[in-house]
């Protein structure tokens, strides 16, 4: 809306091949965290690219890391409302912005709730229709040409480890997928936690609350890959919210390094 680009950083060797995976942060404006974990991820596989595992990994695949993918978004809360959420489109009321993480097209405007508002001045507003908006466009378009192998989307806040369905209570009907997202989910619990002791908690995105058109739903639904929702410090707003003091930027990321390396190595 504001012609601001989206950058997506590719990390490899462009060796053609079909190994790649995705992490993305910053759908929603205001969580700032997201977009600092996915940036020094990409900042930590840059400094050790010749270093074993990372320089494997390099050699057989790429690893994509789009940092801001709200960036109209976030520069208003950075400027104006610290705590908005949307993009910044004029919707036909007058009101402003889409959610962009209920903008995608699996499932999407199936909800009318909440969490997943078809009214254009609430905060989860859905859209006017599936993929209007500029954001979500540019990862429909990357996720179709670069078909990812797994892709990881951070938010916050909760401390959760989130794996589809997020429009339904029940749960994904290919069993084989749904074993392989709780294990992994499990196993990058076990990896935060291992580092400085913080809980984050496996469990399918609708417990947290329903949603329709959501990036993980989309791109399980539409490509059959594992997809988390990875949801940052801090555990609730009385630990600050939104508003993650800086000094937990640096651990926050560390934590969360060995659950991205995980999930690295088993999709490459």
């Amino acid at each position: 809306m504001e012609d601001r680009p989206i950058w997506a950083l590719r990390i490899g060797e462009r060796r053609a091949s079909e190994h790649k995976l995705l992490f993305m942060g910053c759908h929603h404006a205001r969580e700032w965290v997201s977009v600092e974990v996915p940036y020094l991820l990409a900042e930590h596989l840059v400094k050790n690219a010749d270093q074993p595992p990372v320089r494997q990994w390099l050699q057989k695949g790429e690893i994509w890391v789009a940092p801001m993918v709200n960036p109209d978004g976030h520069e208003y809360s950075r400027t104006q409302d610290r705590l908005w959420r949307k993009n910044r489109r004029t919707n036909v009321d007058g009101s402003i912005g889409v959610d962009p993480n209920r903008n995608y097209g699996y499932m999407w405007g199936t909800l009318n709730i909440s969490t997943s508002s078809h009214v254009p001045s609430d905060p989860t507003y859905v859209g006017p229709r599936a993929f209007s908006e500029p954001e979500t466009r540019a990862v429909r378009n990357l996720v179709a040409r670069e078909l990812f192998r797994g892709v990881i989307t951070y938010h916050s806040f909760s401390q959760l480890i989130l794996y589809p369905w997020g429009y339904t209570s029940q749960p994904i009907p290919d069993a084989s997928d749904l074993s392989t997202m709780t294990k992994l989910a499990k196993r990058m619990q076990q990896l935060i936690r291992g580092v400085h002791g913080t809980t984050y908690t496996p469990q399918q995105s609708s417990q947290l609350y329903l949603t329709a058109g959501d990036t993980t739903d989309w791109t399980y639904g539409e490509y059959g890959i594992p997809s988390f929702t990875i949801e940052l410090r801090p555990d609730s707003v009385e630990h600050g919210g939104f508003i993650l003091p800086p000094e937990q930027i640096e651990p926050t990321f560390e934590e969360n390094l060995p659950a991205a390396m995980e999930f690295i190595k088993r999709i490459l």
